[in-house]
């Protein structure tokens, strides 16, 4: 099976060969799993942000990831670490989960999870992109370009549409905003962590993506501790609207369907799937988050809205694979 996964051969059985299709489809699982996982962490990260004020949320949510991957790599990966390599991943932390995410928190409390993720996606594709090609020597060829006049062009349909300010009163701008600061992040913090994969594997040393997301939460706890504490300190902290259990309970949610499940899903989804074809599944989480934000939160989706939404997601798809 290890051979086969790692030259796209369907592996013989004492029945006969695996049907492709059905071998394509388990090579696709983890990538699956972590679209899913992804769209509901959205939601979760909603729900925590309606409880406590983003800093607090996104904190305590970090957190609980860092403790809980930091158990399993300590404990299992301890030799999965390199100076320089790990050096960079903390930059690419600090840069995606921690200006990142606070940025995405603040998106989330002001324009909801679905307008938050179809942005934060689609703009990290496109920055990441860029990112590639400026500090890696990865350029965008001709239909890399027409991918990102796709994003746009789905972005535009769906934050133009009427009626999708209707929730958000006062605040749309500023979570449009700060959905973009988070996309930029993302895509920067992504790029970065792929450099420093580059200098692990020159040295002969594997780091596993339990141990990258463990690195770069570290680096983003850093951040948001500094900030949450200064909060703290000028009593700018509103007092929770709910028992400590429910909170706990959402927080932990969160935490393990977004960095620890998700992002070891993903890692995972890359033995057996080229960056490119892994990317191109996940980034269908903001269509699986539609009916998850109706759900949950009463989201109402108006055509337009949802064609931008296919429209845009579709770009990243396409980008993904050109990659």
């Amino acid at each position: 099976l290890e051979k086969a996964f790692a030259y796209g051969i369907a592996p013989e059985t004492e029945s006969g060969t695996i049907p492709e299709t059905v071998f394509i489809m388990f090579q696709m699982t983890f990538a699956i799993i972590t679209a899913v996982l992804f769209a509901f962490s959205a939601v979760f990260n909603t729900r925590i942000t309606k409880l406590l004020d983003e800093v607090t949320a996104n904190f305590y949510r970090l957190l609980a990831a860092c403790i809980i991957l930091g158990v399993i790599t300590l404990g299992f990966y301890p030799g999965s670490f390199h100076r320089e390599a790990s050096i960079w991943l903390m930059i690419s932390g600090v840069v995606g989960f921690g200006v990142g995410d606070i940025a995405l928190f603040a998106a989330f409390a002001r324009i909801g999870s679905r307008l938050t993720i179809l942005i934060n996606f689609s703009l990290s594709a496109i920055v990441g992109a860029f990112a590639d090609w400026v500090l890696l020597n990865d350029p965008i060829g001709l239909w890399q370009w027409a991918s990102v006049l796709m994003i746009l062009c789905g972005l535009s349909l769906a934050l133009l549409t009427p009626g999708s300010r209707e929730r958000m009163h006062g605040s749309f701008k500023l979570g449009i905003v700060a959905a973009t600061i988070a996309g930029i992040g993302q895509g920067i913090g992504a790029t970065i962590s792929r450099h420093a994969e580059s200098i692990a594997e020159s040295s002969g040393i594997t780091i596993n993506g339990l141990s990258q997301a463990f690195q770069r939460v570290s680096a983003g706890l850093m951040c948001l501790f500094v900030l949450w504490a200064w909060k703290r300190f000028r009593g700018t902290i509103p007092r929770p609207n709910t028992n400590r259990a429910q909170i706990s309970i959402w927080v932990l949610t969160a935490a393990l369907f977004g960095p620890v499940l998700g992002v070891s899903c993903f890692q995972q989804s890359l033995k057996t799937m080229t960056s490119g074809e892994a990317m191109a599944v996940t980034a269908t989480s903001p269509l699986l988050l539609i009916p998850l934000a109706y759900f949950f939160e009463g989201d109402k989706i108006r055509p337009l809205a949802l064609l931008g939404a296919i429209t845009g997601v579709s770009g990243v798809i396409m980008m993904a694979l050109l990659r």
